[in-house]
């Protein structure tokens, strides 16, 4: 198979992905986490994205559902200081003396807890393990799909796997995005990384907003 046959055909994969809704899941044993929505990433700053704020509207539908349904939701965000090691690889962003790291306004009123976390890694935020504690199911949503959502979901899933726990990990395919750049084009980056969490055992599915 070329490349290119191979990218159509995950293309494919992810536009048979199954529906699933808020009203599927059980408000005592589910979390819906949002990663990285925050003014850094949707608003402004070096890591700011057009395509992951264009996320916004659907993730503010999908967390008032939750919220109506009585789902936990809770955020991570970056927050680092100007010696953070992570700043090694990536330009400055969403240092602690700035407004980058407060959540983007569309959807700051839902979060029922907020963590930080000085790594692209959400599982090793101080507090992630207080939070995931009684959990069966837990719903990953916002950027970046290639980095910060997949390092967090295949993590997460093979902690719950090392200690023989049936941990449902869900990612709805259009809550989550990742961004444009040279060397990073983000259609390619987006559909590869769904992909990778499919073939770990992350259940990838579609979300469908209502008005």
């Amino acid at each position: 198979m070329s490349n290119t046959e191979f990218f159509h055909s995950i293309s494919d994969e992810l536009e048979q992905l199954p529906v699933w809704s808020p009203e599927k899941a059980d408000p005592n044993g589910t979390l819906i986490l949002s990663i990285d929505m925050n003014k850094g990433f949707t608003r402004s700053g070096a890591l700011s994205s057009p395509r992951i704020a264009a996320i916004l509207p659907a993730t503010r539908s999908f967390f008032k559902s939750c919220r109506d349904r009585g789902l936990f939701i809770a955020a991570v965000t970056d927050f680092h200081s100007a010696d953070s090691a992570e700043l090694a690889s990536f330009p400055p962003h969403c240092l602690e003396d700035s407004a980058e790291p407060e959540l983007a306004p569309e959807i700051g009123e839902f979060p029922q807890k907020i963590l930080t976390k000085n790594s692209t890694n959400a599982f090793f935020a101080p507090g992630m393990d207080r939070l995931l504690e009684g959990k069966q199911t837990v719903v990953v949503t916002g950027c970046c799909t290639d980095l910060c959502v997949m390092q967090f979901a295949l993590s997460l899933k093979a902690y719950a796997n090392q200690q023989d726990c049936p941990l449902d990990v869900i990612v709805p395919r259009q809550l989550v995005e990742t961004y444009d750049a040279p060397g990073h084009p983000a259609g390619l980056m987006q559909n590869l990384a769904l992909h990778m969490m499919l073939q770990n055992g992350i259940r990838v599915v579609q979300y469908l907003p209502t008005k």
